[in-house]
């Protein structure tokens, strides 16, 4: 994916910024869509630092934007220091900020344990966390998180969350 997303930018000269913009714009529609018609309008968004926390940055502002008269509450969980982002990631972050100012930094155990709540009450999960950049296994509080996660789902097998969507 990253070899593809090159060439788009270097064959077509769309910038790599409008390529994360209309991934985001994707994964918003998806979650409109799950979302109609259920009272539940929380989504979490699990953000990671890189491209991949860079494409749910986009879909929960674009979410926070809607215009449509459906009111949704994206939360964002931030895996990492704002200051650790880089890129069309950092500008993405920049604009989430703007939009709704708040993001929830999960850094440790400690941080992620008073995220779950919120997590666990949340319609639907957009996982951001990680992309094509891991080399080897999840570790961390990322892995700790990914292990709640698939708990808190019975691995995707229970209805809460309802849904859950990986990037």
């Amino acid at each position: 994916m990253r070899e593809v997303d090159r060439l788009t930018t270097e064959r077509y000269g769309i910038p790599s910024l409008q390529l994360m913009e209309e991934a985001g714009k994707h994964i918003s529609n998806v979650v409109r869509l799950k979302l109609h018609g259920n009272s539940n309008k929380r989504v979490v968004f699990l953000c990671g630092k890189g491209n991949n926390g860079g494409d749910g940055l986009v879909a929960a502002r674009l979410l926070k934007e809607d215009k449509l008269g459906v009111d949704l509450e994206p939360l964002v969980f931030l895996f990492g220091s704002p200051n650790e982002l880089r890129g069309d990631a950092a500008e993405n972050l920049s604009r989430w900020l703007k939009c709704s100012g708040k993001i929830t930094e999960v850094k440790d155990g400690a941080s992620l344990e008073a995220a779950c709540a919120k997590i666990a009450s949340a319609y639907a999960v957009v996982d951001a966390l990680l992309g094509t950049g891991l080399l080897g296994p999840a570790a961390g509080v990322i892995a700790e998180a990914i292990a709640r996660l698939n708990e808190l789902s019975g691995n995707a097998t229970l209805a809460r969350p309802a849904f859950i969507f990986c990037r």
